[in-house]
């Protein structure tokens, strides 16, 4: 008999965001696998990008149109708006999101008979929410973590009673749930030691060769175009790479920045041409990786626990990574380990150049290794495995 398995996802198609991939991708395919997704979303949000190549494919049983109380900080002056967000809306600012979800799902629950609930962690509201829910429901629960919670780069408790506030709703969430799913084998291995008791499996993110077509790579393409795709923000600015592509002495390549939906990115002048453009659909990547030689991927050492998605789409597309991370670190090891390009420790900018000459200069005989462990349908029969085992 099929199952059926609630899933709470606050970023769903139509969000342009990258968060609203991984539960779509599990709820489209699931179905293939003996399980019944019925989504609870956020209603579309006009203050994130937005993506219509998935829209309706599902859609959400239900969209939820919370108020939130944080969005008036914006108000005041920008240096105030984040220390107030991180002492007054705990776990996040998506306060209003939390406890609408948590008042409405008991309803949902008897309304659909899930087997299972399932929530994804952006934003981690959605964990506590569920968590709480299911233990008065007595329903089995699957906390999915899209990004790590106290071991996050951007955690910066503002006290040691907020510190605390975060560890018991964290704990909270693993001790409620009968499995946790992360998407960062060092996110796994942290819980597994500090939560012994809990059960904690990795399904990583992935690519769907189905979204778009990718062209195969050509090795004798002047300008090499070398391609950033993705929001810029953070511990991610893709200067390093151009101060190491600078010190190379190429002028037949060209640098393309894609997806800086939030402008943070300034190209700057170089011996070559660098352009920035802002939000891409998802469609619209096979075009963009079409005209792409290669791709790069700059983190500077506080990010050396981030793992970014793009790195799955890239692999799938056929052309080869160059790498300034944190050495040891999550990309790093990931790069590594799969051989889809080359890595430099980003705490070393005297072998950044070096190291891009002959990556440049191997191009030609890159070949790509296969990306079928990572694709969505495969990750999806994992999940399902999972919960069938949930579920008895």
């Amino acid at each position: 008999m099929p199952g059926r398995v609630l899933m709470v996802a606050y970023h769903f198609p139509p969000s342009g965001a990258v968060a609203a991939q991984r539960p779509h991708k599990f709820a489209r395919y699931l179905p293939e696998f003996g399980w019944d997704p019925v989504v609870i979303a956020r209603k579309p949000d006009p203050m994130h990008p937005r993506d219509d190549s998935f829209a309706g494919k599902p859609s959400p049983a239900e969209e939820l149109d919370p108020f939130e109380w944080s969005r008036l900080l914006g108000v005041l002056p920008k240096a105030w708006i984040d220390p107030l967000k991180r002492r007054w809306f705990v776990p996040d600012p998506e306060t209003g999101w939390r406890r609408l979800l948590e008042q409405r799902l008991p309803d949902l629950i008897d309304r659909h008979r899930p087997d299972v609930l399932w929530a994804n962690s952006v934003p981690t509201g959605s964990l506590v929410a569920a968590a709480r829910v299911a233990r008065r429901r007595s329903i089995p629960f699957v906390a999915d973590f899209h990004n790590e919670w106290i071991r996050n780069m951007y955690y910066r408790p503002p006290s040691a009673k907020n510190d605390a506030a975060h560890q018991r709703l964290e704990r909270e969430v693993l001790e409620a749930a009968r499995l946790t799913v992360t998407l960062n084998p060092l996110h796994t291995e942290d819980l597994r030691v500090r939560f012994p008791a809990a059960r904690v499996e990795t399904i990583e993110n992935g690519c769907d060769p189905g979204d778009y077509e990718v062209a195969p790579a050509d090795p004798s393409r002047r300008p090499i175009v070398l391609t950033y795709a993705g929001t810029v923000y953070g511990h991610q600015s893709p200067e390093p790479f151009l101060r190491a592509l600078a010190g190379t002495g190429r002028t037949d390549v060209e640098v393309r920045v894609v997806g800086d939906s939030f402008g943070q990115f300034s190209s700057g002048i170089w011996p070559f041409k660098v352009s920035a453009e802002g939000h891409r659909t998802h469609r619209e990547l096979g075009g963009v990786f079409s005209g792409s030689s290669a791709f790069f991927l700059c983190l500077e050492p506080p990010a050396a626990r981030q793992l970014p998605a793009k790195l799955y789409e890239y692999l799938r597309a056929g052309r080869p990574t160059f790498g300034i991370v944190p050495r040891g670190g999550a990309a790093d090891r990931w790069i590594r380990d799969h051989g889809s390009g080359v890595s430099v420790d980003s705490a070393t900018p005297d072998a950044w150049t070096p190291a891009l000459c002959a990556f440049l200069d191997s191009l030609s005989a890159y070949k790509a290794p296969p990306a079928d462990a990572f694709h969505r349908r495969a990750l999806t029969a994992r999940l399902a495995a999972l919960l069938d085992g949930v579920r008895a």
